[in-house]
């Protein structure tokens, strides 16, 4: 019963807020809402919390066409972060995330909604044996549940690099100005060979390498440190952000 008032309450909100202040949907109210319709449609199981792999949103036709130009970009970069909400809360994914935007015509400006199911992975799953999930929605009609397989997946550190992604698959990744280096930094701060991260075992790591301006990880000077999901690593002027994903 609370459930379906909390969310009578959010699509009220929503729609006035659209409808009052003709507002455009920003990225990040995709990504907080995004997030919440994970949580909201879990399935637990007897060791783990599997989450929906599939997310439908529906959008207004003027705020689908604010978002065309950025769609590829904005998709990825909402993927990651649930991919990122999920390892923080402990939650099983079957595979990474897939997002689709659609334009609704019964849907005002500064309104949306988001659908969600899973799918059987057409990559290499996080883990087995995950229960068929149906599909739930918030604002659009529900559709019918998928079946879903069972494999194992690898995660691999990336290094984003504005909008560059470096998969950390080699056992050591040399980052630096010089053209010979693994990663390229166009930055006349960062020496030649700048930083090296190695790969050892399920665990990466960041050393200096005797570079001129050093290493900061998350704005502390370090020589050697351990990488973590979200970490911001400084070499010279340039930011570079690692993760984890799916190999």
């Amino acid at each position: 019963m609370f459930k379906r008032i909390e969310r009578r309450l959010e699509k009220a909100v929503e729609g006035t807020f659209g409808r009052a202040f003709k507002a455009s949907v920003q990225p990040v109210e995709l990504a907080h809402k995004l997030a919440k319709e994970m949580g909201d449609h879990k399935t637990v199981s007897v060791s783990r919390v599997y989450v929906p792999n599939v997310y439908e949103v529906y959008l207004s036709p003027q705020d689908y066409e604010h978002f065309r130009s950025i769609e590829v970009s904005l998709l990825r970069e909402l993927s990651a972060y649930l991919v990122s909400h999920a390892q923080r809360e402990g939650w099983t994914l079957i595979s990474t995330p897939r997002i689709e935007l659609f334009a609704d015509d019964e849907l005002q400006l500064g309104e949306f909604g988001i659908a969600t199911r899973t799918e059987a992975a057409a990559e290499p799953e996080l883990a087995p044996g995950a229960p068929p999930q149906g599909f739930a929605q918030t604002v659009v009609a529900p559709a019918p549940a998928a079946p879903v397989a069972s494999q194992r997946a690898e995660w691999c550190g990336v290094l984003v690099v504005g909008d560059q992604v470096h998969m950390l698959t080699a056992e050591r990744t040399v980052i630096g100005r010089s053209r010979r280096c693994d990663i390229v930094l166009q930055d006349p701060n960062t020496s030649r060979q700048h930083a090296e991260v190695r790969r050892e075992g399920e665990s990466y790591v960041i050393n200096d390498l005797d570079s001129t301006n050093g290493v900061l990880v998350n704005r502390r000077s370090v020589k050697r440190a351990a990488l973590k999901e979200g970490d911001r690593i400084e070499l010279g002027a340039t930011e570079l952000r690692f993760e984890r994903r799916l190999c």
